[in-house]
């Protein structure tokens, strides 16, 4: 999925879209690919590296600033590096979705799997205890009920998808960051920090108990 040069004989292209990577996803996130982008590259000078075994061959090139536009080099960077901010922190937010939903299915797994075991009960109770706290947890983190483009009308946005929309604002055109989505975002980053100290108790205590009744069983 990560963009790389072909090793063909003969001549080969490749193409950045100078943008930098996308956030970190998660499975079944119906929102619009179009806020899932990485931000785009500040105009300014970089470089690009192309190494053959141990020679690595360097070049120098610019990205101008879209001459149609009265946005400062500073108000571009400033955009830049907002963006860069939320992807990062979106990116953290669908770790933490990816993390908790991985322990709840390895959670019932370990319940399927204790079936024929007299501490059979033990284990489910202690799997139900988990999954009733991982749930108001992830339901304030993204909107589980959204499987189709339609559903994203019809049920709440949540956080990620609050961040998402966000990153699509800041970036609708090149200009400097509003006060108010800086606002906005150190807003909806508190809110997701709160969301995430929450299941890392969990982790923490109810996980690693439950860690412990199946190592003892």
């Amino acid at each position: 999925k990560d963009p790389s040069v072909p090793k063909e004989a003969g001549t080969n292209r490749f193409i950045w879209n100078m943008r930098f990577p996308d956030p970190k996803k998660i499975d079944g996130y119906v929102a619009s690919e179009a806020v899932m982008t990485g931000p785009a590259a500040a105009p300014g000078i970089y470089q690009v590296e192309l190494k053959v075994g141990d020679q690595t061959l360097t070049e120098i090139f610019e990205i101008q600033k879209d001459p149609r536009t009265s946005a400062s080099q500073e108000d571009l960077e400033a955009q830049f590096e907002l963006h860069l901010r939320l992807r990062d922190k979106l990116s953290e937010t669908h770790d933490a979705i990816n993390m908790l939903r991985n322990v709840r299915l390895q959670a019932e797994d370990w319940a399927r799997r204790s079936r024929e075991r007299e501490d059979h009960k033990a284990i489910v109770a202690s799997v139900q205890s988990i999954k009733e706290k991982l749930a108001p947890i992830e339901d304030e983190l993204t909107q589980s009920k959204a499987k189709t483009r339609q559903d994203t009308m019809n049920w709440p946005v949540k956080l990620n998808g609050k961040l998402a929309w966000l990153a699509a604002v800041i970036s609708s055109a090149q200009a400097a960051p509003t006060r108010q989505t800086y606002e906005l975002f150190e807003d909806l980053s508190q809110r997701i920090d709160v969301q995430l100290q929450r299941l890392k108790e969990v982790i923490d205590t109810d996980v690693a108990a439950f860690n412990q009744l199946i190592h003892e069983s």
